[in-house]
């Protein structure tokens, strides 16, 4: 039986939900991406005010993250199981318990700079009437080809305002794996090779191509690194499958949409997604993904439809 809500939701409370089940944020990170809700929050005071009423109704819960930040400890919220009910119903088959658990020590950097990466593109994209469509999360969308499995750090699809789509498979690395190894299962290498397959069933011209977005939260050195080894393994070198950019390039760029941010395995600059001529303004975008409707769980159209359902074993993700 539905648990009966302390407080009245409305459709900032869904859109504030649905930034939780893409990933956990802190109070500094919603209030900044709420600048891409129909109704943004003025200042972060009234962020902790609202998810502390979420929480009294039992839809949120936080945890502190390890790491200090201006002297204190942030915390990090994520979805209960009741606030997950509330967005996609109380039938909906529920993610893996770790979904709902407080994160691992050992996973605080990691979630807190992915965190950080989709805030800063999210924002800088709505800011340029980029909508992101069929996001998927973290693990929640499984890629086989050639006796490789790989589960991106998160699967979207971006669309212009002109309606050009470009999906792409986030790689987040904090340089904890190997670069070379071809048998160490978690090697950038064994990564490199096994989407380069499952990239090798797609035409030059297929909608459907994906890029892998790779970034790097600690070194320029070892993305350079990555690439440089991409252009190596690739059965196809002459094809853009990889591209990069560290995080603090990243996060201090104003616009990744206009300026030229990720670098490919040939050393080429690029945005984001390709520049149109065309002029254009965040409200020109697309409502089709408006987060303020309680929506069910579904299969996404892409980029997972891109990556083709006989290659694609979604644990559980829904489109938003």
């Amino acid at each position: 039986m539905a648990k009966r809500l302390t407080t009245t939701i409305g459709p900032r409370d869904i859109e504030l939900l649905t930034a939780l089940d893409r990933c956990p944020l802190t109070v500094a990170q919603l209030c900044r991406l709420s600048q891409t809700f129909e109704q943004s929050f003025g200042n972060e005071h009234l962020v902790r005010r609202r998810l502390r009423r979420l929480a009294n109704s039992e839809l949120v819960r936080s945890w502190p993250y390890e790491v200090a930040s201006l002297g204190r400890s942030q915390h990090y919220f994520k979805l209960t199981r009741g606030g997950y009910r509330l967005l996609y119903g109380e039938d909906v088959a529920l993610p893996k318990r770790r979904y709902f658990e407080a994160i691992a020590a050992g996973h605080h950097h990691h979630t807190q700079s992915l965190a950080e990466f989709l805030v800063q593109l999210l924002v800088t994209g709505h800011q340029q009437g980029v909508e992101v469509r069929h996001f998927a999360r973290e693990n929640s969308v499984c890629l086989k080809a050639d006796g490789f499995t790989l589960y991106p750090d998160a699967a979207f699809q971006l669309v212009t305002p002109d309606q050009r789509s470009f999906n792409f498979c986030l790689e987040l690395d904090n340089g904890t794996e190997r670069i070379r190894s071809r048998q160490d299962v978690e090697s950038i290498e064994r990564k490199l090779r096994g989407y380069d397959a499952h990239q090798s069933q797609f035409e030059a011209l297929d909608p459907a191509r994906y890029l892998v977005l790779f970034v790097t939260t600690r070194s320029q050195v070892r993305l350079q690194h990555i690439l440089d080894l991409a252009g190596m393994v690739m059965r196809n070198p002459q094809r853009t499958v990889f591209v990069g950019v560290d995080l603090e390039t990243f996060l201090n760029t104003d616009d990744p949409f206009t300026e030229a941010v990720l670098t490919d395995h040939r050393s080429l600059k690029r945005t984001i997604v390709p520049i149109s001529r065309k002029p254009h303004s965040p409200q020109e975008a697309s409502p089709s993904s408006d987060g303020h409707q309680r929506h069910k769980a579904a299969m996404p159209h892409s980029p997972q439809k891109a990556l083709r359902t006989s290659s694609v074993r979604p644990r559980h993700h829904a489109t938003v």
